[in-house]
């Protein structure tokens, strides 16, 4: 039997997001050892209630933990707005309400906690959302950042951004979460915009999806619809498939390039907070801090993700 790796998935759960988790389930190299949420898309009752609901419905055997409701400082920043009700838009069906799976009672920053001081080996931990819950833990427990052995994070970018013209929205959320996390030198790899935007799903990868045909593939279905149409609701187009970026690049590092960077981010700038500057010039200006991704395999990063999703909704089925 093939070898497996632990990994601690932490979330904020709108779509993106789900594809992430359903991808990083069907990965036999894999095991979900547990799934935190924070607030960041929407709030922590929507993005808990979305976690057990994909749960469920997938089949997914790992325990859920509620985390954090607000970031380090200063009130939440979501943005239902952009992506629908309860972070999960739709222009028709909906994930069915989670009936059985429910959230365990302990924290999720006790329970990230407990999970990597028992960890045998150096850790993975895959955070698709604000760092939140991650830099409380190391807040609580110092200890705990030595025992990370990969943090691999959507979030950041080393170009534009996109919740602010300098800022991607999960720096945003909590820039002061991020700062904690590079202070206590885990070992971060970044999935930022300048790589996500690199990947794109669009109409034809709604199609096959619901052309699954079961109630699930349907609900997918529209709200991949309704990520399409974020940039113009009258007609679905291209978008970027972020989340997921990071859990197809732990099956398939060969389709990304990562580069050594120092990446601080700005907690002060009147209009640059939550900016992810990343100085490439190392270690001739800075000793590096982390892996930066640069470059990605779009159309086959984009397919995997698209495949993985189709072949779980047959086996949902």
């Amino acid at each position: 039997m093939a070898e497996t790796t632990s990994v601690w998935f932490d979330c904020d759960t709108g779509f993106d997001d789900l594809l992430a988790l359903v991808v990083a389930s069907r990965d036999p190299s894999l095991r979900l050892a547990g799934v935190s949420t924070v607030v960041g898309n929407t709030s922590l009752d929507n993005t808990t209630a979305n976690t057990l609901a994909a749960v469920e419905a997938f089949g997914i055997d790992a325990p859920v933990y509620r985390g954090c409701a607000q970031p380090i400082a200063g009130p939440p920043h979501t943005i239902e707005g952009l992506l629908g009700e309860g972070g999960m838009g739709t222009t028709g069906r909906r994930l069915a309400p989670a009936r059985r799976r429910r959230a365990e009672s302990r924290h999720a920053v006790r329970a990230l906690i407990a999970y990597l001081r028992a960890a045998g080996e150096p850790a993975l931990v895959v955070a698709t959302g604000p760092l939140t819950n991650l830099a409380q833990a190391i807040n609580l427990a110092p200890d705990v950042a030595a025992k990370i052995g990969r943090l691999v994070v959507m979030g950041g970018s080393a170009g534009a951004g996109n919740h602010t013209a300098a800022a991607e929205f999960n720096a945003f959320a909590d820039p002061e979460a991020w700062d904690v996390v590079l202070r206590a030198g885990a070992p971060l790899e970044m999935f930022g915009l300048n790589l996500t935007r690199q990947v794109l799903i669009g109409p034809s990868d709604r199609d096959r999806i619901a052309a699954v045909g079961t109630d699930l593939a349907g609900a997918v279905a529209d709200s991949l619809d309704a990520y399409l149409r974020i940039r113009q609701r009258d007609k679905p187009g291209e978008m970027p498939l972020h989340d997921p970026c990071t859990t197809v690049y732990l099956a398939r590092p060969d389709w990304f390039a990562l580069e050594p960077a120092r990446v601080e981010i700005e907690l002060a700038g009147r209009i640059t907070r939550g900016a992810t500057v990343c100085e490439f010039r190392v270690p001739r200006k800075a000793q590096p801090n982390a892996l930066v991704a640069t470059r990605a395999e779009g159309s086959k990063v984009a397919g995997r993700t698209v495949d993985q999703m189709v072949a779980a909704l047959r086996a949902a089925a």
